[in-house]
């Protein structure tokens, strides 16, 4: 459940090199095969690690503090819910 999002995010930018591919025939692979891409490429690397090194510590601290532990606690009040949905259908008798 932990990695849902970064999933989403992987289909999204699979599909959207497709359709750079389909509509405009431009090849992520031949871009980034040249020497301007690959100084592009590094280059956006580097600008994220940067970011990353400074948000790092506290986006961690509020996922795994706050937020993981209230989406973990809706999820078993969903479950727990729907278990007793499911038990008040029975016949009483």
């Amino acid at each position: 459940m932990k990695n849902k999002g970064f999933v989403n995010i992987i289909i999204i930018a699979i599909i959207a090199l497709a359709a750079l591919k389909y509509f405009l025939n431009w090849d992520v692979f031949d871009a980034a095969s040249s020497d301007q891409g690959q100084s592009t490429i590094l280059y956006i690397r580097n600008i994220i690690n940067i970011i990353w090194s400074y948000v790092a510590a506290p986006v961690l601290f509020i996922w795994e503090r706050i937020i993981w532990p209230l989406l973990s606690l809706a999820w078993n009040n969903l479950q727990n819910f729907i278990e007793w949905g499911r038990g008040a259908n029975k016949p009483i008798f």
